[in-house]
């Protein structure tokens, strides 16, 4: 992966407009065709370290247990059992079979707060507590065989 930076020698280092950084071609060239016909950006190659994988991994295993407990909670409500959750309870009375889509909204939020954090081991642990409610849904869906 690559960014493009253009350095505008006119400007102080520390000026905000010293610097432009581009994610693509292309948006430099558009820039460049509007602000600077004579400019140049260099391309530079970005270094993502292993952390950055291991967060990504492990804010999509967020979506993927949330996932796993929409079907798992389906699968009890259709064995006639009840939701634990009160929250989820009450949205399931408000909106019948829709509400799998605030349960999908928190998990998108949660993601998205995960995201934002630096720490790969607290991620890793809201990961962990996120496995809980699966691992209670397949409990309850064993003890029924």
């Amino acid at each position: 992966m690559k960014v493009w930076i253009y350095t505008d020698t006119s400007k102080i280092v520390g000026d905000p407009e010293h610097m432009k950084v581009f994610a693509t071609n292309e948006t430099a060239q558009v820039w460049f065709k509007r602000n600077d016909p004579e400019g140049v950006a260099f391309a530079y190659e970005i270094i993502i370290g292993q952390r950055y994988l291991a967060k990504t991994l492990l804010v999509l295993s967020v979506l993927l247990l949330g996932l796993a407990d929409l079907f798992t909670t389906n699968t009890i409500l259709n064995l006639g059992f009840g939701e634990l959750n009160p929250f989820m309870h009450v949205a399931q009375t408000l909106l019948g079979p829709w509400w799998l889509i605030p349960k999908l909204g928190l998990t998108y939020i949660m993601m998205w707060l995960l995201w934002r954090s630096n720490n790969p081991y607290n991620i890793a642990l809201v990961v962990a507590l996120c496995c809980t409610p699966v691992l209670n849904n397949l409990l309850i869906i064993s003890g029924t065989n």
